[in-house]
């Protein structure tokens, strides 16, 4: 955003009078109104005014105004999309109610979540995006797989039936946990010390440089996980509703679970 080309050139262009657009010309005259109240709570923006620097006390409001725009218009755009996910997966459980045995849980974040690590990403560390609204979901193969190894450390009798082998098919299916109510990301560091050591090439040695990277993590949502089992399988259903508590809320999801990342509360049954 501080880089944004467009965004300069159209404060420049307000700032010079050169636009039609009738609301940012009514902005200008409200900001160069500006009372007491709104810009002289500000140190700087005092001193710059004393330096006769009236356009760049100006500027920065007309940019923190068109950031604050900008962030409103995202912010609606993300709620309408969790809304479209929300009653997509709705109305599709209600579909499969009369031929399945379908487990739904609402759960929310205790703890920040990081999933999709490995995958190629713009970031230094990958991310895992809904492909077709871009939103942050959790891969029901990323549930599918956690919660088998959680079973097996619990020496379940149902791994088979509920996974299936390599040449039969289990009975149960687990689709993606989607956001139902709006969802934070945030930036997290982390700062490798011995990087030519995890690569292969050098021993462990205070000598290097650290190297720190930046990863987002999903820091807080309220997300809707769905398991479809086929019909008379009461024994995998209990098996599954009895296990899955724990799981979800001690095993962990995704990436760093060692370090406590991936810690969900499971909010009831949907």
């Amino acid at each position: 955003m501080e880089k944004d080309n467009t965004t300069v050139n159209e404060i420049n262009n307000i700032l010079k009078g050169n636009t039609g657009d009738k609301n940012i010309k009514k902005n200008k005259n409200e900001l160069k109104n500006i009372n007491t109240l709104f810009i002289l709570n500000n140190t700087k923006d005092i001193r710059d005014l004393a330096k006769g620097e009236k356009e760049k006390v100006l500027e920065k409001h007309i940019k923190q105004r068109y950031k604050n725009i900008l962030k409103d218009l995202v912010i609606k755009d993300l709620c309408k999309k969790i809304e479209l996910t929300k009653n997509i997966r709705h109305n599709m459980i209600s579909s499969l109610k009369n031929r399945y045995d379908i487990i739904s849980y609402k759960i929310y974040t205790k703890t920040p979540f990081l999933v999709g690590a490995g995958i190629p990403s713009i970031d230094e560390i990958g991310f895992y995006w809904s492909r077709n609204l871009g939103l942050p979901i959790i891969p029901g193969t990323t549930i599918k797989g956690a919660f088998r190894k959680y079973l097996e450390s619990e020496k379940s009798t149902f791994i088979k039936e509920i996974f299936g082998e390599e040449d039969k098919k289990g009975k149960v299916s687990f689709l993606d946990a989607v956001p139902i109510n709006d969802i934070e990301l945030g930036i997290e560091y982390q700062t490798p010390h011995f990087q030519k050591y995890y690569n292969g090439n050098q021993p462990p040695n205070d000598v290097y440089n650290p190297v720190p990277l930046n990863f987002l993590s999903v820091f807080k949502g309220k997300f809707r996980v769905d398991i479809i089992i086929e019909r008379n399988n009461n024994n995998i259903v209990e098996e599954i509703q009895s296990n899955f508590k724990n799981f979800i809320e001690y095993y962990g999801l995704g990436a760093k679970t060692s370090m406590g990342y991936g810690r969900f509360k499971i909010n009831g049954q949907l």
